[in-house]
């Protein structure tokens, strides 16, 4: 429960895909005053009308050249950034105002150098005296609470991969689906047997699979913070992978050879056509609504035996969207509780647990599970 009335918390981009899913989770606080900002005032408008209560719409510029002085003029108690694509903010401009006007932050970021060198303006934030984190998302802030309670019966971690296969049967945001699709083809460094190692963003398609119901999904390399993060917060680490894609198999293999494409310096993932496959990838036949994420982990248990332990989470009937949207949705409530966060810019790597996350979403069809496996029944990694 947050302790003092009024608490005013500003959701940038607060009327998209996954600021919406975030104001309706903090919308149960009574004590809390939304504020549904944008460059469509309307759509804020619109929002905030459906939250009800005290929620307000505004029209907010992330590019404005004044954009610290008009969060100053607001009084915020905490900026929620969700006006993505964060791949293409590279200045910080809107966490840099927050600096500026002394506004505690957090953003649902999961580009890579966004979250990873957030840390450099950790100086100025706490000379501002005020907290900032980066990456209140899938990842890093569900996956470092997933491998937290891994390393608890796994001290010793050597390898980690991660996988997201999102259901096809769910409302996609356009910014998130040009992100992803104007990235196929980047180059990026992963960590394998100990060595840093060159992919790209649509490579090495392969099975992987899950619990039922969303079984089998086909999934290639993408760039992520966590293949950054986990070697620099796992000291024994020796290999890192993450996975995603779409569902049913031609759509990914679609995908994977407009990386292929891309590679060739072929225009095959413009922004154009990010815009033609998001209107179109709803109409394609097949699919679920159902999607999942899993985190696993290889190394040394207690007893210094070889071990593997995975950790799962499904978004069922559709339900899928509010898995990213609860860790900023937790944290927000650790903030405005007055829990200790610390001063200076950090990206969001352990500092919520699962329990917290996994509250924000009781209200929907999620499941978990988690499983281990000892040396001699350890089976074959599907990555």
């Amino acid at each position: 429960m947050i302790n003092n009335l009024n608490k005013r918390v500003l959701i940038l981009g607060g009327y998209g895909n996954f600021g919406a899913r975030i104001a309706q989770m903090l919308n149960s606080e009574a004590n809390i005053q939304l504020i549904i900002a944008g460059r469509n005032k309307s759509l804020a408008d619109r929002c905030a009308e459906q939250l009800g209560g005290l929620a307000e719409g505004l029209r907010l510029e992330r590019d404005s050249i004044n954009l610290a002085a008009q969060l100053k003029a607001l009084h915020l108690d905490l900026l929620i950034h969700c006006a993505g694509p964060f791949q293409k903010e590279t200045d910080y401009r809107v966490a840099k105002a927050c600096i500026e006007s002394r506004t505690p932050y957090i953003d649902i970021s999961d580009a890579r150098r966004f979250v990873c060198d957030f840390h450099r303006l950790s100086p100025a934030a706490e000379a501002a005296g005020i907290a900032m984190v980066s990456g209140a998302s899938s990842l890093p802030g569900l996956s470092s609470a997933a491998l937290a309670e891994i390393h608890r019966e796994l001290p010793d971690i050597h390898a980690v991969e991660i996988a997201i296969a999102p259901a096809h049967r769910i409302d996609r945001g356009l910014a998130t689906v040009r992100a992803g699709f104007e990235y196929l083809g980047h180059s990026f460094p992963q960590l394998r047997d100990g060595r840093w190692r060159e992919s790209f963003a649509g490579k090495n398609l392969r099975p992987v699979t899950l619990a039922h119901p969303v079984g089998k999904r086909w999934l290639c390399d993408f760039d992520v913070p966590d293949l950054e993060l986990c070697p620099r917060y796992l000291p024994d680490l020796q290999s890192a992978r993450f996975a995603t894609g779409l569902e049913p198999f031609p759509l990914q293999l679609g995908l994977s050879a407009c990386a292929q494409l891309a590679r060739l310096h072929l225009p095959a993932t413009s922004a154009r056509l990010a815009q033609l496959g998001h209107r179109l990838t709803p109409r394609w036949p097949g699919g679920t609504p159902h999607g999942g994420m899993i985190v696993r982990a290889e190394g040394k248990n207690t007893h210094g035996e070889s071990a593997t332990r995975q950790w799962q989470i499904l978004g069922l009937i559709g339900d899928g969207p509010w898995i990213p949207a609860a860790p900023a949705a937790a944290l927000a409530r650790k903030f405005l509780s007055g829990n200790a966060i610390e001063l200076g810019a950090r990206p969001c790597w352990q500092l919520l647990s699962l329990d917290e996350i996994l509250m924000e979403l009781n209200n929907y069809s999620i499941v978990t599970a988690i499983e281990s496996h000892s040396r001699e029944r350890m089976p074959a990694l599907t990555f």
